[in-house]
This record gives C-alpha cells, sequence and structure tokens, in this order.
C-alpha cells in the first residue's frame, strides 16, 4: 500500500477509484487508485486536480465512468497480515 508522508495506519484512510471504458469496446474497463490521503474532500480534491488530467491525457479515447473516494476504517478492520 502506498501512503502519503503523513497518513498513518491509524484511522481512516481514503483512496480514489476511478472506473473507465473504452469507447469502442464497451466491456473493456479498467479501474485506476491512487494514493491514501487523510481525508474525503483531499482525496476528491486530488481527484479532480492531479487523477483525471493525468488519465484523461494518459487514455484520450476512453471514457470515465466514475469517480469516488474509498473509507478505508482501519481501526474496524481487522487482518491478519
Amino acid at each position: 500500500m502506498q501512503l502519503t508522508g503523513l497518513t498513518r495506519l491509524s484511522g481512516n484512510m481514503w483512496t480514489p477509484l476511478v472506473l473507465m471504458c473504452s469507447m469502442y469496446v464497451s466491456t473493456e474497463c479498467t479501474t485506476y487508485g491512487g494514493p491514501v490521503f487523510k481525508t474525503e474532500a483531499i482525496c476528491y480534491e486530488q481527484i479532480q486536480t492531479i487523477g483525471l488530467p493525468y488519465l484523461k491525457h494518459k487514455f484520450p479515447s476512453a471514457k470515465i465512468l466514475q469517480i469516488k473516494c474509498v473509507n478505508w476504517d482501519v481501526i474496524k478492520t481487522k487482518t491478519n497480515t
């Protein structure tokens, strides 16, 4: 997992997800994610200012279907890793 400099595994974390599909083959879709952010607001801000412009440039023939920030509440999540 990639963590930003200020984020630690100690509570809520947010990661951006973008669903993109080919404009030519409707069944060809993929998701792209980004780094971890401390708040939902920062996550959405970073999607809009950095993530989406990058993806639009890298995949000009793809269509962005949905964006969202996922909340990872690591205090409530129990894993044995």
